[in-house]
């Protein structure tokens, strides 16, 4: 078993069933462990330390059986299927990726989609990490994006919006498949930099002074991992406005129109 370094933030308790596939007796033998392994915690850590190894322990057997996150677990201790909070909470660090320990599910999304962009850059981490046939859906299937599309639309972005940031609202969690997961995203971002159109044939926004900060409603975000890729590659990203409260504003259009552009040149 490969247990968390006692006291230490690992973000690594979220990792899906389908990573790993035992027999019945190997099942087994990681529920004799935990039970071991926490007596002998029970009596040799303090309390709050104890916590912490005990929960790295329950993670990696829950992580041995292949169930689904809805399917009504007995407990869920550390949120093994699901990663609660929001954004910016005390609570939550920046997750890092480690080449040589690669982050997987939930904890690879972290390393983008928690209110913090990767050391190597938002398009870096893209190329990466979207499969080949990778497509963005938005505004309920009215506008869709290939892998290169979708790129070329983040590089925009981010030239015209460098703190550009997906922040998190609630929890992210496993869905009715270990290859799904949704959470709440709240996008924001600062028109400072080049002019914004955010499709092609839209009369470019021009940046104001001061520039004008921007923030989407909240939105659902439904991502697919791709098929026996590890939940290491992206195949679908589906971004759906939600309907309670908010302006209106909903993807890169949402951005357009915060930033002063002429809603009537957007396409219906």
């Amino acid at each position: 078993l490969e247990w968390c370094r006692i006291g230490e933030d690992c973000g690594r308790h979220a990792a899906p069933p389908s990573q790993l596939v035992l027999s019945l007796f190997g099942a087994i033998n990681r529920l004799m462990s935990l039970a071991i392994l926490s007596s002998y915690l029970a009596f040799k850590i303090p309390a709050t330390r104890r916590d912490v190894a005990i929960g790295g322990a329950a993670a990696a057997v829950a992580s041995a059986f292949p169930i689904p996150a809805s399917a009504g677990l007995i407990f869920d201790p550390i949120g093994a299927y699901s990663m609660g909070g929001s954004s910016g909470a005390t609570n939550l660090k920046p997750v890092k990726s480690d080449p040589l320990r690669p982050n997987s599910g939930i904890t690879l999304l972290r390393e983008v989609f928690d209110g913090y962009l990767p050391d190597g850059g938002l398009l870096n981490w893209y190329e990466q990490h979207l499969a080949d046939d990778f497509q963005a859906v938005f505004e309920g299937g009215k506008v869709k994006l290939d892998k290169q599309a979708y790129l070329a639309v983040t590089a925009d972005l981010l030239k015209s919006f460098p703190d550009f940031t997906y922040t998190r609202s609630g929890p992210i969690a496993y869905a009715d498949s270990p290859n799904i997961v949704v959470w709440t995203a709240v996008v924001k971002g600062t028109h400072s930099g080049a002019p914004y159109s955010p499709l092609p044939g839209v009369p470019p926004v021009s940046a104001k002074s001061p520039p004008v900060a921007c923030s989407n409603d909240p939105e659902k975000i439904t991502l697919n991992f791709a098929s026996g890729s590890g939940l290491q590659t992206i195949s679908r990203i589906t971004v759906e406005q939600k309907l309670s409260g908010g302006g209106g504003y909903s993807g890169p259009v949402g951005f357009y129109l915060q930033a002063g552009g002429d809603a009537s040149k957007v396409p219906q």
